[in-house]
């Protein structure tokens, strides 16, 4: 007999309260819960499409270590056993921080894995805990906390706002991310434009929906977000259109920001972004006269080889306005459990570098886009181990063949996941886990991201299948097995203690206690009640915590950057790329999706369903046609996450040297015929 179950999706970003229909062991059906708080901004697509994971013959059962060219299935202590011993030989012979670990997406969506996955890098003394995170919401905290002074989400108040700026592609497609959950988007922004006639204006290369029924529709060239940014603070700076006793009164650099800027004007910056400089002048003037005004950023906006510097200008154009920190511009949640008291004691500007590059950890990972070169350059502190965790780097990172070559060449890859991937398919031990609809969750420690106050619990909706763990569980038995570094590593000795406590601990009776300290509902309460919501966050909440206690308009850091920065040249071909813009959410496995292929204006010469090599510096690679007359003509839009290997043409060498992010968007290509 089936039953109804309340959860809430972990698979993506969009926190969805779901009603799980769950029968014979197999989740039936997942439906947004209409009834919480969380549920009525419908899902994310992610979290319906794995209904059927448990069952689907991709699923990894047993641990199984590969022999020669074959696999051969093992059990749970013998696999402990052999992977801990290699790991301990390797960081005998060559050092704690030959040692990686890889953690997937999924695995920020968990609080216990991504605390245990935390902690067995700092416990094993390691700075190489690589991630997604840089290419994704890494710019945005980034560049939060160099002007606030702590990486704080700030979140976008489209909902009241009179004045809206849209950057990015496919806003709606995307989850209107990152970093921002639960939220009808869509639905608030209409109700606005109809009960105060709020003004909508799109920036993307694509005339989408939601661009098309924008009041102004800027056709920019992927990538040029950062352009567009500076001459609109260069027009308000110039004509005095700022709020000078929010200036005044709160922040710091003004004069500076004045004169960096100078030379960034809508004239010139029009040109850049291939639209009129005049319309860039007018949205300025529209945005700081308005009442309430909030640029959305979308995850293409700020994946680029400047995505931290786009961060600052989309933040800095919200202080000098008066917008930031404030009802309807940007405002920061803290969230059911406030991570204030321990991210200000990990600043990025103290934090431990990379041995490539020389990028500092941000919230203790590495840049991904570094992990071929960590693997593949020789020195002391080559990667000789890498642990992916929920993760196929294989895909998910730029690299392509290289990156997979590096990967082939490690002395031990265990890949610890829930199905087979590319990844899987040259580790030397696989080791299966559970699917978030096999685990127990409480929702701790991503709530900031979140319009309200909300938190909720959920049971394991099904039983994993064959012998699957957590990734937490396989963590902490691995970590036991090997035992922390004592002298050595890169992190202080005070770090690495916390890291190899929390690493093989029983962390639930630290969540009990970390709910209870948040004065908002006790554990008992939630489980039986599944959820608690606590109401609208407190938008004007001000929270400053740079050494001057004001916004500094101008930090050092970007003031560099800003020195060296040059407009994108056109060196790989003729054609803009377009490889970070997913056309749907749905990127994970168990997802039933077509492949879009390449998109490309009909003026491109090229027919529907032909095969073609895009190429970049980087690489080059086949897709099928796909034709779109609402693009730009001189964009190539390739988005990452399906079955053409768009990360292939990114380059590694040309990361955001403030967040090691790639540049996933705005780079320069060309179209030739397969």
């Amino acid at each position: 007999m089936s039953e109804k179950l309340s959860t809430w999706c972990r698979s993506g970003e969009c926190m969805a309260a779901l009603v799980a229909t769950v029968g014979g062991g197999r989740v039936e059906a997942l439906v947004p819960n209409g009834d919480d708080a969380m549920g009525r901004h419908g899902d994310c697509g992610i979290c319906t499409g794995s209904a059927g994971a448990a069952a689907d013959p991709r699923r990894l059962h047993r641990p199984r270590r590969r022999t020669g060219s074959t696999w051969e299935e093992i059990d749970w202590d013998t696999a402990i056993s052999e992977i801990a011993t290699r790991l301990k030989d390797i960081r005998k012979q060559s050092g704690a921080r030959a040692i990686a670990t890889y953690a997937g997406a999924p695995v920020g969506t968990h609080s216990r894995g991504l605390a245990r996955t935390l902690a067995f890098s700092l416990g094993l003394g390691t700075p190489n805990l690589f991630s997604p995170l840089s290419q994704v919401g890494g710019p945005w905290l980034r560049a939060s906390e160099l002007v606030l002074g702590h990486p704080a989400s700030l979140q976008g108040d489209i909902g009241r706002a009179h004045y809206v700026l849209l950057l990015g592609a496919n806003q709606e497609a995307q989850g209107w991310g990152p970093m921002q959950a639960g939220r009808n988007w869509a639905a608030d922004l209409t109700f606005s434009r109809k009960t105060k006639g709020t003004k909508v204006i799109a920036a993307d290369p694509r005339r989408t929906p939601i661009a098309a029924a924008a009041d102004v529709h800027l056709r920019i060239r992927p990538g040029t977000e950062l352009f567009m940014l500076l001459g609109m603070i260069d027009q308000i700076c110039k004509n005095n259109w700022h709020e000078s006793q929010y200036v005044r009164d709160f922040c710091r650099g003004y004069p500076e920001l004045v004169a960096a800027v100078a030379p960034w004007t809508t004239e010139r910056v029009g040109e850049i972004c291939g639209v009129n400089g005049d319309e860039i002048a007018g949205v300025a003037l529209k945005f700081s006269r308005a009442a309430m005004a909030v640029a959305h950023r979308s995850p293409q906006a700020l994946q680029s080889e400047h995505g931290t510097l786009t961060a600052w200008a989309i933040i800095v154009l919200h202080a000098i306005t008066a917008n930031l920190l404030r009802p309807g511009g940007l405002y920061e949640n803290k969230g059911v459990l406030d991570i204030h008291a321990v991210v200000s004691q990990l600043p990025t500007a103290k934090a431990p570098r990379t041995r490539v590059g020389d990028f500092p950890l941000l919230c203790l990972q590495a840049p991904g886009a570094l992990l071929a070169d960590e693997i593949g350059v020789p020195g002391d502190g080559q990667v000789r181990a890498l642990l992916s965790v929920h993760g196929n780097p294989a895909r998910e990172l730029p690299g392509g063949e290289r990156l997979r070559a590096a990967l082939s060449g490690l002395d031990l890859l265990v890949a610890i996941d829930i199905a087979d991937h590319e990844t899987t398919a040259m580790a030397h031990y696989v080791l299966p886990s559970t699917h978030p609809w096999e685990r127990e969750d409480l929702h701790l420690h991503d709530t900031s991201i979140l319009p309200y106050r909300s938190t909720a619990c959920t049971p394991a909706l099904v039983p994993p299948p064959g012998e699957a763990r957590s990734e937490a569980d396989i963590l902490a038995a691995l970590f036991r097995a090997v035992g922390p570094t004592i002298r050595g590593g890169v992190h202080g000795a005070h770090l690495r203690a916390l890291g190899a406590y929390l690493a093989a601990t029983d962390l639930a009776p630290w969540e009990e206690r970390l709910l209870a300290h948040s004065d908002t509902v006790d554990l008992p309460t939630l489980k039986s009640s599944g959820s608690w919501w606590g109401g609208e966050v407190d938008r004007a909440t001000w929270r400053v915590t740079t050494p001057s206690g004001k916004i500094e308009l101008l930090p050092s850091e970007i003031a560099e950057a800003l020195r060296g920065l040059c407009p994108p040249a056109a060196s790989g071909g003729d054609k803009w790329l377009l490889a970070s813009a997913a056309r749907d959410a749905a990127t994970r496995p168990f997802d039933r999706r077509g492949d879009p292929g390449v998109t490309l204006h009909p003026s491109a010469g090229f027919a529907e369903g032909e095969r073609v090599c895009v190429a970049t510096v980087a690489g080059m690679v086949e897709a099928i046609v796909h034709l779109d007359d609402t693009l730009r003509d001189d964009v190539v839009d390739l988005p990452a996450g399906y079955a053409v290997d768009a990360l292939a043409l990114v380059p590694t060498d040309r990361l955001d040297p403030l967040s090691g992010c790639p540049a996933m968007s705005g780079l320069s290509c060309r179209v030739e015929r397969a």
